[in-house]
């Protein structure tokens, strides 16, 4: 069971906020740009758990393992761990579906199975064991109004304003953030112009930065463990990433 999907990476460019009220530069786009339109779509719930041993056997492994549940469709979904950086055109996932109540330990066969498939070495440790093993890592829970995004050109795209919610079950830290997520819904021959939009929210909406890691890593980033120290350079560090986008 379960099935091997192709997500083309370069269609999708995710954002994070660093502002609590973003979003009102990007409905000016509409302005900005000529020809272009945002429809409001709807809203989409989502809820993604990301599984682990306590002493993260899969992500050393290269695995990242989760529970997805978008509205009543709940599936695990096994990738590997590399990072965004390297704008791989296409990235190969397996995708399982599930009942509502069903359980990691419930589908660890197909599971492993599915993590088997991803990679072309063999592994020499147990993985139905360390699957069985895994618990909850990390939680994240989106809410995101969705628009299109219509061009004169025939170009299309689906533009997702989030409200994220981090939740760290080893460090037991809770965080919040805007987020925004761009997708291109159009064929191949538009990316130069997804490239354009994006390079425009670059410009025009500096309250947004894009994030290259996957949800995972950016998930632990902003969640791990406290540092005193660490953290007031990093206040400092936002503070002047919003003065440096107020001053531009």
């Amino acid at each position: 069971m379960g099935k091997f999907v192709k997500i083309a990476n370069k269609d999708i460019v995710k954002y994070e906020a660093l502002s609590n009220k973003p979003f009102d530069k990007i409905f000016k786009l509409e302005k900005i740009l000529k020809f272009y339109k945002f429809q409001y779509f709807g809203v989409i719930r989502s809820s993604e758990v990301f599984y682990d041993t306590p002493n993260d056997l899969l992500y050393k492994a290269g695995v990242i393992l989760s529970r997805i549940q978008e509205d009543d469709r709940v599936f695990f979904k096994v990738s590997q761990s590399s990072s965004n950086k390297t704008k791989i055109k296409d990235q190969k996932v397996f995708s399982h579906k599930v009942a509502p109540k069903d359980t990691i330990k419930d589908h660890s066969f197909y599971l492993v199975d599915g993590i088997k498939g991803l990679f072309n070495t063999p592994f020499n440790i147990d993985l139905e064991n360390i699957i069985k093993n895994s618990i909850p890592k990390i939680s994240i829970t989106i809410t995101a109004n969705v628009y299109k995004v219509i061009s004169g050109t025939g170009f299309r795209a689906f533009m997702c304003h989030e409200d994220i919610r981090y939740n760290n079950h080893e460090s037991k830290r809770q965080e919040k953030a805007n987020g925004m997520t761009i997708k291109l819904d159009s064929p191949e021959q538009y990316y130069p112009e997804f490239q354009d939009f994006n390079k425009a929210i670059q410009k025009h909406c500096k309250e947004f930065v894009e994030v290259h890691d996957n949800m995972y890593e950016h998930a632990k980033k902003i969640t791990k463990k406290i540092d005193a120290k660490q953290a007031k350079e990093d206040i400092k560090k936002v503070k002047e990433q919003i003065a440096n986008s107020k001053n531009d």
